[in-house]
């Protein structure tokens, strides 16, 4: 799927789920005058191979995902359970440890093979969970329950993919950040203009932000005010879009950030536009 849409996107959609998982608990407790504030995220990873864990995309989209969601919603979850999980994911799993939090790391549980539907029956009515996840029910004799639970259409046709040599033919600007450093671009906007970006590199990703500097005299980005929080992007296949509208005249400094990296260079191309409203 990364290679046919922006990782931006995918995380949107993977928070898009959470939140509606939110809501769904907000409309149970309102049926029944019991609270609802957590929930419970399974993960399926059946027919899920080397190939998926080797993809350096996904495992950096993935960390960013994690990222946002412990910032974001460190109390939503009740658990995490992983299901059906091959010896390379257990692998994948322990080289991510580092970056969850131990209020997360406490939440996961990956039983084996054997004994993943006993684990699932802990914390779910089987009846109430369809056959081809170890439960007991079925719609009109379909295991999935197809009616009740949205299924995926399997894996993007390659006639999806973006070409990244083709992704961004018109760029403006082609640099090197090296690791350990920042690119950084100042501007001088009117109010009510829409700064638009559009961003690709090479190899693996980068962070962004936007800051602002009212007083035009900041001495770094620590004293000036975050107007675009930072992430950290896998932006290879794909260029990544967006754009800002600036409430207020200024400077702006769109912040390109390697310095994370301790030995990889990021070529970077990318295009900087100003609109006036």
């Amino acid at each position: 799927m990364l290679k046919s849409v922006a990782s931006l996107d995918y995380i949107k959609f993977s928070l898009a789920a959470i939140e509606k998982g939110l809501q769904l608990c907000a409309q149970k407790a309102k049926q029944t005058g019991r609270p609802f504030e957590q929930m419970m995220l399974v993960f399926d990873l059946d027919h899920i191979g080397s190939a998926h864990f080797s993809c350096k995309q996904f495992a950096s989209s993935f960390t960013t995902l994690v990222t946002l969601f412990q910032e974001h919603y460190p109390l939503v979850l009740r658990k995490i359970l992983i299901i059906r999980s091959p010896e390379m994911a257990r692998i994948a799993y322990a080289s991510i440890t580092a970056i969850l939090s131990d209020p997360i790391t406490r939440l996961i549980e990956m039983p084996s093979e054997a004994d993943w539907k006993w684990a699932l029956a802990q914390y779910v009515n089987l009846d109430a969970w369809p056959i081809h996840w170890g439960g007991n029910l079925s719609e009109n004799g379909d295991p999935k329950c197809p009616a009740t639970i949205r299924y995926g259409m399997g894996p993007v046709p390659s006639d999806y993919y973006v070409d990244p040599k083709k992704a961004m033919p018109d760029y403006d600007q082609l640099t090197t950040v090296y690791a350990g450093d920042k690119h950084l671009i100042s501007i001088r906007i009117k109010e009510k203009s829409k700064i638009c970006w559009q961003y690709m590199t090479d190899d693996d990703d980068i962070g962004f932000a936007i800051h602002f500097d009212p007083s035009f005299q900041a001495n770094n980005l620590t004293e000036m005010e975050v107007v675009y929080p930072y992430i950290r992007l896998e932006c290879t296949n794909v260029p990544i879009s967006g754009h800002y509208v600036a409430e207020k005249a200024g400077n702006y400094i769109i912040e390109f950030d390697n310095y994370y990296s301790w030995f990889s260079a990021k070529q970077l191309r990318y295009n900087i536009e100003i609109e006036e409203m």
